[in-house]
Formats: C-alpha cells, sequence, structure tokens
C-alpha cells in the first residue's frame, strides 16, 4: 500500500480510527467526481472528441473508487 500513497495524496490526512478524517476525505473524492464527472459530461457531447472524453471520464471515476477505498483501508488499519 506504501506505494500507490504517492498517487492519493488525500489519503494522507486519514488516521486509523478517526471518522471525521475519513468522512472529510469520501466527501472531498466525491465533490471531485461530481465537478470532473459533469465537466466530462458535457465535453463528452463533441463528435469527435466524445469517446476520449469518455475514456478519461472512466479513469476519474475508477480514480475516485480506489482513492476511496484506499481511505477505508487506511482508517480501518
Amino acid at each position: 500500500m506504501e506505494k500507490l500513497e504517492p498517487y492519493f495524496p488525500l489519503n494522507k490526512s486519514v488516521k486509523s480510527g478517526e471518522i471525521q478524517s475519513l468522512v472529510i476525505t469520501i466527501v472531498i473524492y466525491v465533490v471531485i467526481a461530481a465537478v470532473l464527472g459533469v465537466l466530462l459530461g458535457f465535453l463528452s457531447g463533441i463528435p469527435v472528441l466524445g469517446i476520449i472524453f469518455s475514456i478519461i471520464s472512466t479513469l476519474v471515476w475508477i480514480y475516485e473508487v480506489v482513492g476511496i477505498v484506499l481511505a477505508v483501508l487506511t482508517f480501518i488499519k
């Protein structure tokens, strides 16, 4: 898990046993995902670039889900 920490800087603020740090981190991930999802959703409507933006949107979603899972694992640890 130490190898993944540089890619998920928000998870450094999660402390084991502190629910407040976990909730704040999850809320930040959800807000970032929502904002980027809306932005990339509008951009995916462009005919030529739509496929590229759809792929980017999916990759951002995967990043957010992995970040939330790692935050929960850090909290449990």
